[in-house]
């Protein structure tokens, strides 16, 4: 794969991005009033993900160990939805972000140690400039609020680190021998999430600890979570696609940078959010990330 595709797969990656991140921000806003709520949806949510991805790609048989991989996944993925909305309960949103984001230099690290993959001096520069620039982008006057919420950030970190690192597995593995592979384990993983999330729903539900979901399964409802399951099933096609043939030095800090970017420029233009200058010099060190991402200078593994 050329240079110049390598990029286009990664940009593509976060234009999908940032659109599942606004529709799913808009039916949150729309329709959720608790926890029940978000289990819900994302149950409807991760079933349209894996009806998208077998209706639009091809797939191929698993072998037993890609099965297992898949159900492996999808645990980390129940695990880190869990977590993730837990901790953005307990406490600040941006340090929450901000942390959960590190998980990226973890995979980074697993890639370089398990596949060999070349880590470059301008690499390690362009990752110190992205947690600069997710440092800038924390609100100054967030705090930390106790160890539930450090737990619950620390766990889906650490889960959403996990479960990257085995779509990684199977992706260097499985995926490059049997084209087609890397659709059916995705789709497999979030049909089981489903489950999981659903399952998940009914226990506290039973057991009495969740609320009762709040809203209602109107067409409106549905359309947002086909709209959201369709953006990120294309996106898990071409996440997938990067993992089996990009660096992950390369792609995950290029990935995050132009994230950061995309969603600093929808917020602007569509929500009328305004920067502080902490901000504006977090987009600096995005670009000067992105940039040194680019680069191949001095390989050091």
């Amino acid at each position: 794969m050329s240079y110049m595709l390598q990029f286009l797969v990664v940009l593509i990656m976060s234009l999908l991005g940032c659109t599942k991140v606004t529709l799913q921000g808009r039916a949150s806003r729309k329709f959720f009033q608790n926890g029940a709520d978000s289990v819900l949806f994302h149950t409807m949510l991760f079933l349209f993900v894996a009806l998208t991805l077998v209706v639009i790609f091809p797939t191929a048989a698993l072998t037993w160990q890609g099965f297992w991989l898949s159900v492996l996944c999808a645990l980390f993925t129940f695990f880190y939805q869990v977590f993730y909305a837990q901790a953005l309960k307990e406490g600040p949103v941006s340090l929450t972000v901000l942390i959960c984001n590190f998980s990226t230099f973890f995979v980074v690290l697993y890639s370089t140690i398990a596949f060999g993959e070349t880590l470059y001096l301008s690499h390690v520069g362009g990752m110190l400039l992205l947690i600069l620039s997710m440092i800038l982008n924390v609100k100054q006057e967030e705090k930390e609020k106790g160890r539930r919420w450090l737990f619950f950030t620390l766990a889906a970190m650490v889960s959403t680190a996990v479960g990257t690192s085995i779509i990684k597995l199977f992706g260097k593995t499985e995926a490059a021998e049997v084209s087609g592979s890397d659709i059916t384990f995705l789709a497999l993983s979030y049909v089981v999430a489903a489950v999981f999330a659903l399952g998940y729903y009914i226990l506290n539900r039973y057991a009495g600890k969740e609320e009762k979901h709040t809203f209602a399964f109107s067409w409106k409802v549905l359309a947002y979570a086909i709209g959201v399951g369709v953006v990120l099933g294309v996106f898990q096609k071409f996440y997938a696609l990067g993992m089996q043939h990009l660096d992950a030095a390369f792609m995950m800090p290029t990935w995050a940078g132009l994230q950061t970017l995309g969603m600093t420029t929808i917020g602007i233009l569509a929500f009328g959010d305004k920067l502080h200058t902490r901000q504006k010099w977090s987009i600096v060190c995005g670009l000067a990330c992105i940039i040194l991402m680019n680069l191949r200078f001095y390989p050091l593994f």
